[in-house]
């Protein structure tokens, strides 16, 4: 079957745009906010319907029920004033009777007598008496019934103000919190997505989240999964088939090969001159050096086609005496001097390593320095194990990496022709320790040494299941 067009999927029912989710979720807070305002209104309304808060007009409705009863009096106390105005009363000639008015206020209070219109952003009524007048000052703004909550509360009216707005601004809080809980939800799918990837797992099912443009980037997102997936996946046929050429190719090597160097060693029961000698040791030893290259190359393409080895438990001396052991006898084959010295802070320790991977990664990187290094020269091995890593410093003789070699020479492959000794070097053994080296979660370094002049080659493994 083909693919799936982005468009079929990305046209699912029940889908709904981010503008439409924002508009949803600005108009439920809208009647949320206009429903708070109205509960906080009418319970204010409410405090003023049971008198704990009185309303602007109050004192006016007051001043009327009393004005009467002021004007009538024998004289004029502050019980027939109501409480919630202040009051003089003045003589005709302006002698301040009674009051509690400050000072300030009484002139204003004897201005307002002579001008009725007069205002200083309070209120004033003047009752008359027989040759007195009672003048009082009031507010038109609602109060508390309770004196105590009109000098420690704001004003009602601000206090309502400000419930309001505390109600307002903590309900668009909610709304907010809870819009992005939404988007975060919507978003998974999405971060699902991409974590998979991450993962490099790419044999998943993409869930849409039912918002539009959500969805239109999970399409995209699912159509970059399968176009990778199927270019990995040609890849790793590619690789896989190139692989087995490889393979192929190096096992019928060997067959030749094996045969010239058995001619090769018929040729020393034979009887031969000296030159003659010579021609048969170039052609042994070349032999058993495309030998090496040919096994190497096996080991590295069966590395490729994953096929692993389970690691096993040994001795870090037994490791160790392994390596020597095959050291030392290919110092006799190309005739070099090797100095040994190991450095083990418990040699008795044991290990837990892809044993022959390990042994063959060392003995890639000796193989390397011996075929580099001049007959009679020397190479440096130096084995440290600390307790958590080992490490192996393999230093030659011979002429040393080049720039170049230094900065590629553990890639597959890689063919420095300036090389050392100027023949043509294949990086395939170095390559396969660093693989090696990754696999134990270690590394390898290249450097040239200052002591010998040649090159000089670190390899670590930090060995797994480590135990005393």
């Amino acid at each position: 079957m083909g693919r799936v067009k982005s468009k079929d999927r990305s046209n699912k029912r029940g889908t709904l745009g981010l503008g439409s989710m924002f508009e949803a979720y600005t108009f439920l807070m809208g009647f949320a906010l206009i429903i708070w305002a109205a509960v906080v209104y009418f319970a204010f309304d409410m405090l003023m319907n049971i008198g704990v808060i009185y309303p602007a007009n109050y004192a006016e409705y007051r001043i009327d029920e009393v004005c009467e009863q002021i004007e009538t009096a024998t004289e004029v106390t502050a019980d027939l004033i109501p409480d919630v105005c202040h009051y003089v009363v003045f003589s005709e000639d302006g002698e301040v009777l009674a009051g509690d008015l400050g000072e300030k206020d009484v002139e204003t209070a004897w201005k307002v007598l002579s001008n009725k219109n007069y205002s200083d952003g309070k209120f004033y009524r003047v009752i008359l008496r027989t040759d007195e007048y009672v003048v009082l000052q009031y507010s038109l703004m609602s109060q508390y019934r309770f004196m105590w909550m009109n000098e420690h509360l704001p004003k009602s009216e601000n206090l309502m103000i400000f419930f309001i707005l505390f109600g307002c601004i903590g309900i668009m809080q909610i709304f907010a919190k809870r819009f992005g809980y939404r988007i975060r939800k919507k978003m998974a799918p999405m971060r699902e997505a991409l974590e998979q990837i991450g993962d490099r797992n790419l044999d998943f099912k993409v869930n849409y989240s039912g918002v539009r443009e959500i969805d239109e980037c999970l399409v995209v997102l699912d159509d970059m999964r399968y176009a990778l997936k199927t270019s990995l996946q040609r890849q790793w046929e590619t690789e896989q088939e190139k692989s087995r050429q490889m393979s192929a190719l190096a096992h019928d090597i060997k067959t030749p090969l094996t045969v010239v160097r058995g001619n090769s060693e018929l040729l020393f029961e034979t009887e031969l001159t000296d030159e003659q000698k010579n021609y048969a040791d170039y052609i042994s030893e070349s032999a058993l050096q495309i030998q090496n290259y040919v096994q190497t190359l096996i080991e590295v393409t069966k590395s490729q086609e994953g096929i692993e080895q389970e690691p096993v438990n040994v001795k870090v001396v037994d490791v160790l005496a392994d390596i020597k052991r095959q050291t030392m006898g290919l110092s006799e084959v190309y005739q070099l001097q090797i100095n040994w010295r190991e450095d083990l802070e418990n040699g008795e320790a044991v290990i837990s390593v892809v044993y022959d991977h390990l042994v063959r990664a060392v003995m890639n990187i000796v193989r390397n320095a011996s075929e580099y290094t001049p007959k009679g020269g020397v190479i440096n091995i130096t084995a440290t194990y600390s307790g958590e890593e080992l490490i192996f410093t393999v230093e030659d003789s011979g002429s040393g990496f080049t720039p170049e070699a230094l900065a590629h020479g553990t890639e597959q492959f890689f063919m420095d022709d300036s090389s050392r000794t100027g023949s043509s070097h294949y990086g395939i053994g170095l390559f396969f320790a660093k693989k090696v080296a990754k696999e134990h979660g270690g590394k390898i370094i290249l450097a040239n040494s200052k002591e010998t002049g040649g090159a000089k080659v670190q390899i670590s493994f930090m060995p797994v299941g480590i135990r005393i």
